[in-house]
C-alpha cells in the first residue's frame, strides 16, 4: 500500500523512531512496517539493527545461523541497517552453512557492536570463521566489542582495532606475540572509553595490562578510560584491579561488585585513590549469603576515607541478601552519618537498594522491617535538602 499521509516524511520518521525506543519487542514497529511502503525502510532500520544468532543446535532462544543467511539472501539490503551482532559459536555448525555465513558476514559494512560467545569447550583459536569475525572489527564504524563469553580469545588479535572504545572481557584469554587478525598495526594503542571485566577475570586484566604491540607500545592505553565495571571473587582480581586503577587518569564512573566479599573484599578507598580526582559516580554491589555478615561490608568506613578530597556526585549501593536474616541496626546508621558529614561538597544523590532473595511466595517480616530503615537509621539523608536519597527494598522470589 502506498503512503497517502499529508505529513512530511521527516515527521513520519521521527514518530517511528520514537516508537522504536519504547517498543522493546518491536511488535508494534513490525505492524507499522506493513501499513505502507513508505514506512518499510524506516521500520526496517530498527527491526534489523540488532541481530542475535547462534549455531548451537541446543539453543532454542536465538535464531539459527541458517535463518540469518537465508534472510540476507532474500533481502540483501538489510546488511545496511545491521548495527549490532551477537553471535554464539559452537562446533556443531555444518560446513554447508559455514561458507554462506562467511560470505554474509563479509557484506556487513556499518556494524557498531560485536558480541562473540563460544559454547562450552569450544576454543576461539580453533574457530574456522574467526578471521572473518575479526575483519568486522576493522570496520571504522565498530566501537564496541564483547568477548566475555568466548573461550581463549587471543589478546594480540586486538592490535589492529584502534577504533574500539568499549571492551568487555571474561575470565578466559590467551596472549600471543603475533596477531592472527588481518591488517597492519595502527600508529597508536587502543584507547578505551569503557572497560568491563567479569568476576574472576583478574588474570585476563593482568594479561591486557602487560600486552605489548610489535613496536613495544602497550596494546591498550587505559589512561583514557572514563568508565570501569568489574567484579571481585578471587584474590587475583584485587591485584589486577589495583594496577588498572593506577593507570586510569580520567575515570569518572566506577561500578564494582563484591561477588564473594567474605573472602575477597579489597579496600575501596585504597583501590580508587589513584583515580579519585576526576571520579564522579560510584556504584557498589555486594552479595551477602551469611546471616551474620555486615551487609555493608565496611563500606561506610571506606567512604569516610574518601571524604574531603573528592568531587563525587552520586553514590549507589546495591545489597543482594541470600538469607533469612539481615542486620537492621547501627551498620546502616553509620552510612547515614558518614554521608551527611561535611566534606561531600559535590554529592547530589545517594541510592540504596536491598534485594531479599526468598523461597516463599509472599514478603517476609525482614522485608517489612528493612523498609523502615529510612525512619530509624537514615534520618539525616531522608531529610537532607542538598542530597537526594533513594531507598528501596525489593523481594525476589525463587
Amino acid at each position: 500500500m502506498h503512503s497517502t499521509t499529508i505529513l512530511p516524511f521527516e515527521v513520519e520518521e521521527t514518530i517511528l523512531d520514537i516508537l522504536a525506543e519504547d517498543n522493546v519487542d518491536l511488535s508494534t514497529l513490525k505492524t507499522c512496517s506493513l501499513v505502507c511502503q513508505a514506512f518499510l525502510p524506516i521500520c526496517r532500520k530498527h527491526i534489523f539493527a540488532n541481530i542475535v544468532i547462534t549455531d548451537d543446535l541446543d539453543d532454542v532462544e536465538a535464531p539459527p545461523v541458517s535463518a540469518f543467511v537465508g534472510l540476507l539472501l532474500k533481502r540483501p539490503q538489510i546488511v545496511d541497517v545491521i548495527r549490532k551482532l551477537d553471535y554464539t559459536l559452537s562446533d556443531s555448525i555444518p560446513t554447508s552453512t559455514r561458507e554462506p555465513l562467511q560470505k554474509a558476514l563479509k557484506t556487513i559494512s556499518k556494524l557498531e557492536s560485536l558480541t562473540v560467545r563460544t559454547t562450552s569447550g569450544f576454543d576461539w583459536r580453533k574457530i574456522p570463521i574467526g578471521p572473518v569475525l575479526l575483519q568486522l572489527l576493522l570496520l571504522p564504524t565498530l566501537t564496541h566489542f564483547d568477548v566475555a563469553g568466548a573461550k581463549n580469545f587471543v589478546a594480540s588479535d586486538l592490535i589492529p582495532f584502534v577504533n574500539l572504545n568499549y571492551l568487555r572481557v571474561g575470565h578466559s584469554m590467551t596472549g600471543t606475540t603475533k596477531p592472527t587478525s588481518p591488517g597492519a598495526s595502527p600508529e597508536r594503542p587502543i584507547q578505551l572509553n569503557e572497560f568491563v571485566a567479569e568476576g574472576g577475570s583478574g588474570a585476563v586484566i593482568t594479561r591486557l595490562l602487560n600486552a605489548r604491540r610489535p613496536d613495544g607500545q602497550p596494546l591498550i592505553d587505559f589512561a583514557s578510560l572514563s568508565e570501569i565495571m568489574m567484579g571481585f571473587n578471587q584474590p587475583i582480581d584485587v591485584e589486577a584491579s589495583q594496577e588498572l586503577f593506577r593507570r586510569c587518569h580520567t575515570l569518572t564512573d566506577v561500578r564494582i561488585s563484591y561477588l564473594n566479599p567474605f573472602n575477597v573484599r579489597p579496600s575501596l578507598a585504597h583501590m580508587l585513590r589513584p583515580s579519585m580526582q576526576p571520579l564522579k559516580h560510584i556504584k557498589v554491589n555486594v552479595v551477602v549469603d551469611d546471616d551474620d555478615q555486615d551487609p555493608l561490608f565496611g563500606i561506610p568506613s571506606e567512604l569516610e576515607d574518601m571524604r574531603i578530597k573528592n568531587i563525587i556526585e552520586t553514590i549507589t549501593i546495591g545489597i543482594w541478601v541470600q538469607g533469612e536474616n539481615c542486620p537492621e541496626g547501627s551498620e546502616w546508621g553509620r552510612l547515614d552519618e558518614v554521608l551527611t558529614t561535611p566534606g561531600w561538597f559535590s554529592l547530589k544523590r545517594v541510592s540504596l537498594t536491598i534485594e531479599i532473595v526468598s523461597f516463599g511466595v509472599c514478603e517476609n517480616s525482614l522485608v517489612v522491617a528493612l523498609r523502615k530503615l529510612p525512619e530509624t537509621q537514615f534520618p539525616r539523608l531522608s531529610t537532607s535538602n542538598s542530597v537526594s536519597f533513594d531507598f528501596e527494598v525489593i523481594s525476589v522470589f525463587l
